[in-house]
């Protein structure tokens, strides 16, 4: 993977760059970052940036043989390692699936790898038998490139065992980097955290997705700005809402609403209607951008010089509702549709769930 592929994150690719320009590469470096902000296609792309025999300044060159391994994830010389499934296995095993999986999505999360190997309820775990073959692995020379490379993806799913490895990240044969990726340093061993050095990722920018949806997949600005909003700087969840959202969430909310506040009890059935037939994960990304919405509000009540991240036509409506309910109104609405989303996750039916919140919320709406 080249830099220029992930989205947004500028600064750190250019802190990654400047480090293997200047020879100041850590030999062992932890990627944290939220999922879907792209610490392991950062991970993915400084691999292949190290190893690269025509190294630009502000990128690989992506055309010669270590760049071209890398990006098929089949360089001799780069390693990986992930959760498997099975008190023995060992990443190996699962290397075609894994490489499947990453070129399908390098922003994927942990659940969607498990489920892309069929695991129903079992756990992910990095096994003994884990830690021992990388260790195995990394006592060979280098076939190719200049660097042997670890990249340990969810160091979270490292137990005791881990502490396997902690001789080899301490002291490691010549010409080896360890790149530790993970989401929560609270779950890492602490033995193995004090021995990284620490590299956080931060969220990508709402208008960074929302400009890469609109170039790579050609949405129009609106839906891609819906998108952008709700994904909250996680692009991986910005893929799902988009593979699961047939609806314009933001139209579809003004109208609820406006139905709601000026008491059009006429045209209030048509619309559960429509509601209840959009499908389960419509239902669920129309009440998490309902919530979106009253965050607003609540965000511009408390601090009356907070950008609305809303449409146009919200920012009127907010603001009108904003001049007649006071804040506890807000979060009463905010709880009744963060408990409708808790039940249509667990398959209330939609038609009665939607009435009765609409009841309730224009009940309390002015």
């Amino acid at each position: 993977m080249q830099f220029k592929q992930i989205i947004g994150q500028t600064n750190t690719k250019r802190y990654l760059m400047e480090s293997a320009q200047h020879d100041h590469i850590s030999h062992a470096q932890l990627f944290l970052g939220n999922e879907g902000c792209g610490a392991l296609s950062l991970a993915l792309a400084f691999a292949q940036y190290v190893n690269c025999s025509n190294r630009q300044t502000d990128d690989s060159c992506g055309r010669c043989s270590n760049c071209k391994k890398s990006q098929k994830l089949i360089h001799p010389d780069i390693h990986y390692c992930y959760p498997t499934i099975g008190s023995k296995a060992k990443s190996t095993d699962l290397l075609t699936e894994w490489r499947e999986a990453v070129l399908k999505n390098p922003y994927m999360n942990v659940f969607q790898w498990l489920q892309h190997l069929k695991a129903d309820n079992k756990q992910g775990n990095i096994t003994a038998e884990e830690c021992e073959d990388i260790i195995r692995k990394l006592s060979f020379t280098t076939y190719e490139a200049p660097y042997k490379i670890l990249l340990l993806w969810m160091p979270e799913y490292l137990g005791k065992e881990g502490n396997r490895l902690l001789k080899i990240i301490e002291e490691p044969p010549p010409n080896t980097l360890f790149l530790l990726v993970a989401e929560n340093a609270n779950l890492v061993l602490n033995t193995i955290l004090s021995r990284t050095q620490l590299l956080r990722i931060p969220r990508i920018s709402e208008t960074e997705i929302q400009e890469y949806l609109q170039e790579k997949f050609g949405l129009n600005p609106n839906f891609a700005q819906q998108i952008a909003i709700l994904s909250e700087g996680n692009y991986n969840e910005a893929l799902n809402l988009m593979a699961n959202a047939n609806h314009d969430n933001q139209q579809l909310l003004v109208r609820w609403l406006t139905i709601l506040v000026e008491k059009q009890t006429q045209n209030l059935p048509a619309l559960v209607d429509q509601l209840a037939e959009m499908g389960r994960e419509a239902q669920k990304h129309f009440l998490r951008y309902s919530l979106h919405f009253l965050r607003q509000c609540l965000l511009k009540q408390h601090l009356p010089q907070h950008h609305l991240a809303i449409s146009t036509p919200e920012k009127e409506l907010a603001q009108q509702l904003l001049q007649n309910n006071q804040r506890s109104q807000f979060e009463l609405l905010y709880q009744l549709i963060n408990d409708s989303f808790y039940h249509i996750e667990r398959n209330a039916n939609p038609r009665i769930l939607f009435f009765n919140l609409s009841i309730k919320v224009g009940d309390n709406l002015k």
